[in-house]
């Protein structure tokens, strides 16, 4: 065989023999790689480095720290410790209310976690007190960093913007795939309020401090203590708090008189102790948390369409509008945006080093045309493996 028969032979003569068949190769990665930068997610870093994060709240009213800390917190670990793929988990215990923070590896999957952390939930429903009876289970840290501050602004102050923000807005932003959490600050909790009849008080000669501090004094719920009766151990508290509004109007202040005798209560919103504005109008601040599996960047998207949405909504319009005051799906695209520039930019001195060096035009644009095409086989391997777009994959 001749030198010449070998130099035209194997793989690389294949190629330089059938022209038309590798440009339709070529082409055809071109094409498939733009497909894939089209559509790869945009994310700040890969998903796996951190792993799926859950916040658990228990409320449990009435109770004391160690309360908490005996029948609930302690109940709970001994179930969250039997998943599979946890990395840690902590408890914060406090009067009336126990928070878990439970995070798993980064090869544990986000849905998957969160069923059976449900699931050790449900088994250790049957070891906690009768008085607990919610959980709330976010799928993020609560101390994981906001990715979107709000702000609604109303033109009008009054109890139905409240009512408006908690039916629409709250839900339209819950309702968005991947948001974990939505905090909205301003509207007013609601409260109980015993209005008295100034003539009916003095006919019956009350003496209001007495009336207050009896309420006070009948209105708690305390620990009494513990005992152990067979080797168990059990905790007493007395809970004398007011159960509903006719409770509270039965109250005896003495005998043949009733607090529903000399006053009305009823059910109203707390007194508002500050206010915002913004543009001259009262203005509502929120924050939204993203689930720590779900991307940042279309979770951001999704949320500005839903706030742009509401403003085209009849039953909001000219009533509340919605202002974003930071978005971090736009700082990542800002981020991505420079070392994209950046990458260009470099791309665009290697060739014109090569170019001097080389000093053959055709060559050098040879030898261009590799980094785009390199860099889009690269982003389409990526995308087809599920992975991401991020400042790594671009440093890289």
């Amino acid at each position: 065989m001749t030198s010449t028969d070998r130099s035209t032979g194997g793989f690389f003569g294949l190629t330089v023999s059938r022209p038309i068949a590798m440009g339709v190769l070529f082409v055809t990665a071109v094409l498939i790689g733009a497909i894939a930068y089209s559509r790869i997610p945009l994310q700040f870093l890969p998903s796996g480095i951190e792993g799926s994060r859950f916040t658990v709240l228990v409320p449990n009213a009435g109770a004391t720290a160690q309360e908490n800390v005996d029948k609930v917190a302690r109940v709970m670990e001994e179930q969250f410790r039997t998943l599979p793929n946890i990395a840690d988990d902590r408890s914060y215990s406090g009067t009336d209310s126990v928070r878990l923070r439970v995070k798993f590896d980064g090869n544990a999957d986000s849905d998957l976690s969160k069923a059976e952390l449900r699931d050790r939930i449900e088994r250790a429903r049957v070891d906690l007190p009768e008085d607990v009876d919610r959980f709330y289970v976010w799928s993020s840290d609560d101390g994981d960093p906001p990715i979107v501050w709000l702000a609604l602004v109303a033109t009008e102050r009054s109890a139905n913007v409240a009512t408006l923000v908690d039916k629409y807005v709250y839900k339209a932003l819950e309702g968005v795939d991947g948001v974990s959490r939505v905090q909205i600050w301003g509207l007013l909790n609601e409260s109980i309020r015993i209005l008295l009849d100034e003539e009916k008080v003095v006919a019956a000669q009350l003496d209001l401090g007495a009336l207050i501090r009896r309420l006070r004094t009948d209105n708690f719920a305390q620990p009494l203590g513990e005992i152990e009766d067979g080797g168990t151990e059990f905790i007493l508290r007395s809970d004398m708090r007011f159960q509903d509004l006719e409770e509270v109007r039965d109250y005896p202040i003495r005998e043949g008189l009733r607090l529903r005798d000399v006053a009305s209560v009823e059910r109203v919103n707390s007194v508002r102790d500050e206010l915002t504005r913004i543009d001259g109008g009262y203005a509502y601040y929120g924050q939204i948390q993203k689930e720590s599996s779900a991307n940042v960047v279309t979770v951001g998207r999704e949320i500005a369409e839903v706030l742009e949405s509401l403003q085209d909504d009849p039953r909001l319009r000219g009533k509340i509008s919605a202002e974003v005051l930071f978005n971090q799906a736009d700082f990542i695209e800002s981020s991505l945006d420079q070392l994209k520039s950046t990458a260009v930019i470099g791309g665009g001195l290697a060739v014109l080093v090569l170019f001097l060096f080389l000093r053959r035009a055709r060559m050098t644009l040879c030898v261009a045309l590799c980094i785009p095409v390199s860099a889009l086989l690269a982003i389409a391997f990526v995308g087809f493996r599920g992975g991401t777009f991020n400042v790594l994959t671009l440093t890289g």
